[in-house]
């Protein structure tokens, strides 16, 4: 395939991504971490403070008695402009400031879902690879993991994927400027989510190892580090300002609870089980285990990099007390790691191009995009309600795993029904009726246009997604006549 024609592929792969993204946004704030960060905001924006009223489990008290977020500073100050954007919006057109502002910071990660797309395609450039490979895997990535579902959704993983594939990029692009913007990336990380701090020692590594005069490389890790410490400079100095402790980030005892004897349990529970396992929920991300021999022999340093940031992530995300990540889609824990468990499938796409490994790789793409579906159009917390507060305990042991319930509730909505289920439909024995239309939120599938059709009473709006559909075409179809174009090119090839 030719560059032009790559480059074409790839920018209707990212506009067809933010299409998808956009329609299928939720448009009002799901997680309850999520609200405290947004509190933190708004007492940011209306009185140049930190402190919230206090909520046990989620806030800490300081020595002057006021109460702080244990969520990382980053995700407050990223949510200062939407906070004052619903702000001014509330004034214009006279609805609720919360309302409007939990309407914007739904969609408050889709350009860190965008953004995390185009440094995942030029971090593949940087190892060799161009044409299909770059765009196929960037749509894989897009739509074809739980990155999909974290996109659209208010946790922050998809802005610590983003971050995190920065500061990767960065420091395996190699210049000043990638070491400086690689180190942005990873003071980001510092500010929304403390527990990277271990991670340094991993890029100090890689960057002290690399080829090269002594005096070069500690520049260059001098460079890297400085962001990242004025970040944690930072933490310290806003630990003390707030608790009186430079140690003390907000999670109190909590932040001790890293339990290594659980791993052998719940390792395989985050790779493979139908709840939480990465490989269910993304099928896809199987073939970077074929890959990672050959990255390797090609990349050694990088591949190291990669593993260990991979390896790091998974042991932490396991050895957590609340490992399966709470009321939320697949391994939470997990989702920042995505883009380096996909990259090695690259290496396994080039190794031997023929037209088989081509369709396999089409075929795993559609059943993993078709995986996303359920999870995206269900709400996290309604499988979490109906198991944990509607059934008694004998029901619980029999219920379906999380992927397998999300799958019956969407099919049940596709019939328009309400939302009321025999525990029968959920595979559980009996026949008594389960209703959650007591929850506005869980009522019909869990986008934003459905939403707001049902509460400003506007019916219409629910068939604005078929405007969607015609645009999905209008960007699909090019897609595959360039990939058509690019195969002819080269015969018996990608």
């Amino acid at each position: 395939m030719s560059g032009h024609l790559g480059e074409q592929a790839f920018r209707r792969v990212l506009m067809l991504c933010l299409l998808v993204y956009l329609f299928s946004a939720k448009g009002n704030v799901e997680v309850e971490d999520t609200r405290y960060s947004i509190e933190t905001a708004q007492a940011i924006v209306t009185r140049g403070q930190l402190d919230i009223p206090y909520s046990e489990s989620y806030t800490l008290r300081g020595p002057d008695g006021k109460s702080y977020s244990k969520y990382g500073i980053g995700l407050a100050l990223y949510y200062v402009p939407w906070v004052a954007a619903g702000g001014v919006l509330s004034r214009l057109v006279h609805l609720p400031w919360p309302a409007l502002t939990s309407f914007l910071v739904s969609f408050a990660n889709i350009p860190f879902a965008i953004l995390t797309i185009i440094l995942f395609a030029k971090l593949l450039r940087l190892f060799g690879l161009a044409g299909n490979y770059v765009w196929l895997l960037a749509l894989g990535l897009g739509l074809g993991t739980p990155m999909w579902h974290y996109a659209v959704s208010d946790f922050s993983e998809a802005m610590q994927m983003c971050l995190l594939i920065l500061a990767i990029y960065g420091v395996v692009r190699g210049t000043s400027e990638g070491f400086i913007e690689g180190g942005i990336g990873f003071a980001g990380l510092i500010l929304v989510k403390l527990v990277y701090a271990p991670f340094f020692l991993l890029f100090l590594a890689y960057l002290l190892t690399r080829p090269g005069e002594l005096r070069q490389r500690i520049r260059n890790a001098a460079l890297f580090a400085w962001p990242a410490v004025l970040a944690v400079c930072f933490v310290v100095w806003l630990n003390v300002v707030r608790f009186g402790n430079p140690l003390e980030s907000g999670y109190g005892n909590e932040a001790r609870q890293f339990l290594p004897s659980q791993l052998w349990r719940t390792v395989p529970e985050l790779l493979g089980s139908l709840d939480r396992g990465l490989f269910i929920y993304g099928p896809l991300l199987v073939l970077g285990l074929f890959g990672w021999k050959r990255f390797a022999s090609k990349y050694r340093s990088e591949a190291l990099l990669c593993g260990a940031v991979l390896l790091g992530n998974l042991i932490l995300a396991a050895a957590w007390h609340s490992w399966e990540g709470g009321w939320s889609w697949g391994p939470r824990l997990l989702i920042p790691a995505i883009p380096l468990w996909l990259l090695p499938a690259a290496f396994w796409l080039e190794r031997q191009r023929s037209q088989a490994r081509y369709w396999a790789f089409a075929a795993l793409l559609l059943i993993s995009v078709a995986a996303q579906i359920p999870g995206v159009l269900v709400k996290d917390s309604e499988i979490h309600v109906i198991k944990e507060q509607m059934l008694t305990a004998q029901e619980r042991r029999s219920a379906p795993s999380n992927y397998v319930a999300a799958c019956i509730l969407f099919w049940h909505k596709l019939g328009g029904r309400s939302e009321v289920y025999r525990v029968s439909e959920l595979e559980i024995p009996g026949d008594h009726q389960l209703s959650l239309n007591r929850h506005r939120t869980f009522v019909g599938l869990n986008v934003w246009t459905e939403q707001v059709a049902r509460q400003m009473n506007m019916p219409a709006l629910r068939w604005l997604p078929l405007l969607a559909l015609l645009l999905f075409g209008y960007l699909a179809i090019p897609i595959r006549v360039t990939m058509k174009e690019g195969w002819d090119a080269t015969p018996g090839a990608l």
